[in-house]
């Protein structure tokens, strides 16, 4: 199962999303050179920023769009922290609107007025923000 919870709201996510990005390398590694032609490389981990991209596989993935309001609320809140639950190893996340959207949806199939059981292709971007 994988949720998103603000601590008051749940939203239950399509369990079938690919975590696109899950072998992510902490080490950031900076090069350049001195005057005298010396390497100068600095590493360093980070502390956390992981980020986590959910992603709808082919043929699946799909959610009601009837989510989709507390989703968009909790995205256009600046600074909003969010505890993922990925099948039970959980992050405490904020949407990653430096690389884009941090949540983004397609319609399953194109309706002029979509019922209740009217279904969205989501994109999720996460990143970490607390251990």
């Amino acid at each position: 199962m994988i949720t998103l919870s603000d601590g008051t709201s749940t939203v239950e996510l399509p369990e079938d999303l690919d975590w696109t990005d899950r072998y992510w390398s902490p080490v950031s590694q900076s090069f350049t050179r001195s005057v005298t032609g010396k390497a100068i490389i600095q590493v360093s981990a980070a502390q956390l920023g992981q980020p986590i991209t959910l992603q709808a596989p082919d043929r699946g993935g799909w959610m009601l769009a009837t989510k989709e309001p507390q989703i968009l609320e909790w995205h256009n809140e600046p600074g909003q922290k969010l505890t993922l639950d990925f099948h039970g190893e959980t992050h405490t996340v904020q949407f990653r609107h430096h690389d884009g959207l941090g949540y983004e949806s397609t319609p399953l199939r194109f309706q002029i007025n979509p019922g209740p059981d009217h279904r969205v292709i989501p994109t999720f971007r996460f990143i970490t923000v607390e251990p």
